[in-house]
């Protein structure tokens, strides 16, 4: 039997076994290849003895296994064959060892390393690539690395290379996936032009990394993702820090945390139609400074697509300063380029970042937003400019659904060369505010602190809104169907020149609400305080305002058309004119009783206190807390009967009441008042049933009493008006529980016996 015939019978034999189950057998695989490069010169010469990097390529890409190319340490190979580049034309892997060696081009207009199979994956060590002469505008894809395969650059520096219409790092396809397509670890990437890393349609990470002082961009993607940058500077570029683009899905994602983005010179970030931008720790700083079409730190467009996840920006501990934009948002802008009716709705959230020190030649000096719900918490807008609306935030997204807070974020010292100095918002369905700090900013136009549009809702609670100018509104100028405000203080803000409306505010809404707040210093030529503008529904309830100023109402002023309900507040010390006046007609101000007041502008009835005397209030603190203290012995302590204290807190969080009953004003405090005379005990009594609003037969009774109590004890004959309390004391206690609140019932008794025992 032949050797031949012998084979083929064991090979059909072992066919049979292995469709049979029986035999399992492992294919031997080649092993790796190292090839050792033994010169420095780019020579092609299988006859001298040498193998060099050239050659050592071309072996790579032809026997079939992964190789790994090892450079000598700490060699320089220039490169003098300009054919074209070193080629590695297979599906396999090669890795290039450089030995902190340097590859020199010598060629002009040629590239260094190409690696062309899909299937391949080429990985680069310890290497310097250096581009040399390169004399010629030339527009190379990959100048110094083209790769169809995965690409991998791991501690390698690449310099000088000059390809200003093409790129100097390219790669291609296979987006959306890991291992990344190309990854750039611990590598400098300087001095060269062109679009420096660029990736098409592919994922990429880069990672401990530098990108800086190129001509040109320093990451540019087409529709790539992900794109993960790690700790990593990308800076002093001549366009843009990273570029992306996407189709506006979620998959999309931009991630770049522990980084640095700056100095350069369009934009720090520029993704168009991405679905997530995520930043933690990263610094977006300086940008936009020297190109002509500078877009600042961050320019984001996002779509609200049916069927997709919403687009979203997350920044968390990050800071985005000093960045300038020839259109809107200096730091940040946030524009849509595909919203469809029913589509989610976009996100920006900005978590303890600082947005300071940036400029838009339009709208929104910090921030710009047109798209989505905007959060920002516990950050900062400070020292931004726009040259439009909104110095330091222009919030631009239409419609009922919208949203905008400014949760205990400082908005301070910003600029705007029309409305809104601090925050412009267009439009919104609601805009609010817990804790927010608004002070120091300017507006042209009107709204200095805030200027909004109009909003469904408008809501601050312990927001500070102080030492801000504008035309009219100087603190705020608002619009919307309910505006209110909880434990917040607005004071010192100021229209300027003098000749404006709503120091404090200027408000248009349907109902307005103010409550355990303080309006104090503030100053106008109309509505020092507070400014009503349309036929509003106004409640002022433990509000405290002092020491504003304007020639008509220098604490309110209002249309007729405006009701203005004043109850348990104190409105007291009017610099200039009186407390409240109307604007084309009479202040419509009614009162609920239990205040303090200047004067009786602003409407009073008998519980209130009408009075000249010195409220005795404490300097204002504009910390947290705030407000205007009280001293024991001023005439706020005690206004308010317990059965009428019926706001739990105060400005400062202190329970209500204090004392024996509560204060007029935003502040609660311990009043040290001496106690009323029996008259005045009786007095207050009355008017303590009669605002319990009873049914009118059990108050008139009730009342009758106690005026007969009244008259007896002023005829001396106080066993008679014992009698007379005892008989009040009997009947509240008989309707306890049915005709009077059991709680009111209780606190009616306790007064009408002190001032029985008191005889």
């Amino acid at each position: 039997m032949s050797r031949i015939t012998a084979a083929c019978l064991r090979a059909a034999a072992l066919a049979g076994l292995l469709g049979s189950g029986l035999v399992a057998v492992a294919v031997p695989t080649a092993s790796a290849a190292t090839i050792t490069v033994t010169t420095t010169a780019d020579t092609v010469d299988g006859g001298d003895g040498q193998t060099s990097l050239r050659e050592a390529f071309t072996t790579a890409g032809a026997n079939g296994v992964d190789d790994t190319i090892s450079l000598g340490a700490g060699q320089t190979y220039i490169l003098t064959d300009c054919a074209g580049p070193m080629t590695h034309a297979e599906g396999h892997e090669l890795v290039v060892e450089g030995n902190n060696s340097t590859i020199e081009q010598g060629c002009d207009a040629t590239g260094i390393v190409d690696s062309t199979d899909h299937a391949g994956r080429l990985e680069l060590r310890n290497l310097v690539i250096d581009g040399g002469p390169n004399t010629t505008n030339t527009g190379l894809e990959g100048a110094a690395v083209r790769s169809d395969s995965e690409l991998m650059l791991s501690t390698v520096e690449i310099r000088n290379v000059l390809s200003p219409n093409g790129s100097v790092v390219w790669s291609s396809f296979d987006h959306g996936i890991t291992p990344y397509r190309m990854s750039i670890l611990g590598s400098n990437l300087h001095h060269n032009t062109g679009s420096i890393v660029f990736c098409e349609n592919c994922s990429a990470r880069v990672d401990g990394s530098t990108i800086s002082a190129n001509t040109g961009s320093g990451i540019s993607m087409v529709d790539g993702y992900p794109l993960v940058v790690e700790s990593s500077t990308i800076s002093n570029n001549t366009r843009a820090g990273i570029s992306d683009t996407g189709q506006g899905f979620p998959a999309n994602k931009l991630t770049i945390n522990n980084s640095q983005i700056e100095n350069n010179g369009r934009v720090g970030i520029r993704c168009v139609n991405c679905g997530v931008l995520s930043m933690y720790s990263t610094g977006v700083n300086g940008n936009g400074l020297t190109a002509v079409d500078a877009l600042g730190g961050i320019s984001f467009s996002m779509s609200e697509r049916n069927g997709t996840p919403a687009s979203s920006i997350s920044s968390i501990l990050s800071s985005i300063t000093g960045n300038k934009s020839t259109a809107a948002g200096g730091g940040l802008s946030v524009t849509p380029i595909l919203v469809e009716d029913g589509g989610e709705t976009a996100t920006t959230y900005l978590d303890r970042t600082t947005i300071d020190g940036n400029q838009s030649a339009g709208d929104g000096g910090g921030v710009a937003v047109s798209v989505g719900n905007l959060n920002l918490y516990k950050g900062s807008l400070i020292g931004n400019t726009a040259a439009g609306k909104g110095g330091g935030l222009a919030y631009l997204t239409p419609g009922p659904a919208s949203a905008v807070s400014l949760d205990s974020t400082e908005i301070q010292t910003n600029t705007a060369g029309t409305d809104g100095g601090g925050v412009h918002v267009a439009g919104a369905g609601s805009v609010s505010g817990f804790q927010p700090i608004i002070s120091g900013n300017t507006a042209t136009g009107n709204g200095g602190g805030i200027k909004v549009g109009f909003a469904f809702q408008v809501g601050f609670d312990g927001g500070k809104i102080y030492g801000n100018t504008a035309a009219n509104g100087a603190g705020l100028d608002l619009a919307g169907e309910v505006v209110k405000f909880d434990k917040t203080t607005i004071n010192d803000n100021a229209v300027a020149p003098v000749t404006g409306t709503g120091g404090g505010a200027r408000i248009s809404a349907m109902a307005t609400e103010l409550l355990n707040s303080t309006v104090n210093g503030n100053t106008a030529a109309v509505g020092g305080g507070l400014n009503f503008t349309t036929a509003t529904q106004v409640k002022l309830t433990h509000v405290t305002m002092a020491d504003d100023t304007a020639t008509t109402g220098a604490h309110i002023a209002a249309v007729p058309a405006a009701t203005v309900a004043i109850s348990r507040s104190a409105l007291v010390l009017p610099i200039t004119g009186t407390a409240c006046a109307g604007v084309g007609g009479a202040f419509n101000g009614t009162s609920g009783g239990f205040s303090v007041l200047r004067d009786a502008t602003c409407g009073s009835i008998a519980s209130d206190l009408v009075t000249a005397a010195d409220p005795q209030l404490a300097p204002l603190t504009n910390g947290y807390p705030s407000g205007r203290l009280p001293a024991a012995t001023s005439p706020l302590g005690g206004r308010v009967p317990v059965a009428s204290c019926t706001i739990e807190d105060d400005q400062r969080l202190q329970a209500r009441p204090l004392g024996a009953n509560c204060d007029a004003g935003s502040v609660e405090f311990v009043e040290t008042v001496a106690p009323p005379s029996p008259d005045k005990a009786l007095k207050d009594l009355i008017a303590e049933v009669r605002a319990l609003h009873l049914v009118k037969p059990l108050e008139t009774v009730l009342v009758l009493k106690l005026e007969l109590a009244r008259a007896a004890i002023k005829a001396n004959h106080k066993p008679a008006a014992k009698i007379l309390l005892t008989a009040f004391i009997a009947e509240v206690t008989a309707q306890s529980g049915k005709k009077i609140p059991a709680a009111a019932a209780a606190q009616l008794v306790i007064k009408a016996t002190a001032i029985r025992d008191s005889l």
